[in-house]
């Protein structure tokens, strides 16, 4: 009975830890985004306040822009693939952390930037009611993509100590299209 329930959870743990993906982490600052396989991740400050947090004191309030910019030379192709949990996060190109934001006042420590969808089209015959071959063509959607030269970015808002700037991080998605396994130059 021992060696039974250890072979299942031996195979449990197993899938788990390969059905999860590897994140690598960058600390990134306005000067200095990071670069991984050809990919750009940075922000850049929109705006820049100060806020009164009631007696809590001042804080510096920070309107950030995050982007992730393809450099890589060719167009980057992102395929669902079937994990343990489903079809989950198919499209994330990159967490985007604030270190020392305090997330007080509505606002954010944390952001996402994803990539956007592609459609291939798919065409299927059918006989319709007088016999006739009636061709039908339909997009479906394959995955997502990141064009070469293409910048996707989001907003974020920040609460951080007075006197300090954001410390950004940005944890990338390393997955096999990341790694140029399914790209292709465009």
């Amino acid at each position: 009975m021992n060696t039974r329930f250890f072979c299942l959870l031996l195979a449990l743990c197993t899938g788990f830890i390969f059905s999860t993906q590897a994140q690598s982490s960058y600390e990134i600052t306005t000067d200095q985004p990071a670069q991984f396989n050809g990919i750009e991740y940075g922000y850049a400050i929109r705006n820049e306040s100060k806020k009164e947090v009631g007696s809590k004191g001042s804080f510096n309030r920070y309107e950030l822009t995050v982007y992730v910019t393809n450099k890589s030379g060719c167009t980057r192709l992102f395929f669902p693939r079937q994990t343990t949990f489903g079809l989950q996060d198919q499209d994330l190109l990159a967490n985007f952390d604030c270190v020392n934001a305090t997330g007080a006042r509505l606002t954010s420590k944390t952001t996402t930037v994803r990539a956007r969808p592609f459609s291939v089209p798919y065409s299927t015959s059918t006989k319709n009611a007088e016999g006739k071959v009636v061709t039908t063509t339909i997009q479906v959607q394959a995955g997502h993509m990141l064009e070469n030269g293409e910048t996707v970015s989001n907003n974020i808002i920040v609460l951080v100590p007075d006197g300090e700037q954001p410390q950004m991080r940005v944890r990338v998605q390393a997955t096999e299209t990341s790694l140029g396994r399914n790209s292709y130059a465009r």
